[in-house]
């Protein structure tokens, strides 16, 4: 299933770049994630620790019930999304990362490294 999702996201983001509009901002699912997150004062926070070993996890500090993590650091951002995503229950082909951000919003990356 993560695989097939993955490949439905891809598509979709191929699709978008060759002029496809899937009208995600009108679906009632980004629109009730969009309001979520502007409740939340226009962000997600999240609290991401590295270890040692390569790993990392991160959780939201100010939303409930979204964690993730992976083995490597090299993906954080697109990981973070995913879950976000999941958590909102957005479909992968309606999985456009500018509908995180407001126009011109910078991300903002705060990270804890333990050594």
């Amino acid at each position: 299933m993560r695989l097939l999702n993955k490949t439905i996201y891809l598509a979709a983001k191929q699709l978008r770049q060759w002029g496809y509009n899937f009208n995600e901002e009108n679906d009632q699912r980004v629109l009730a994630m969009k309001k979520e997150i502007q409740h939340l004062g226009g962000r997600i926070e999240f609290k991401i620790e590295q270890y040692p070993d390569g790993s990392w996890t991160a959780e939201s500090v100010n939303l409930d019930g979204v964690i993730t993590g992976g083995k490597s650091t090299k993906e954080i951002t697109s990981t973070i999304r995913d879950a976000v995503f999941t958590y909102f229950g957005i479909p992968p082909h309606l999985c456009n990362d500018a509908v995180l951000r407001a126009d011109n919003e910078p991300v903002t990356l705060k990270q804890h490294v333990y050594v």
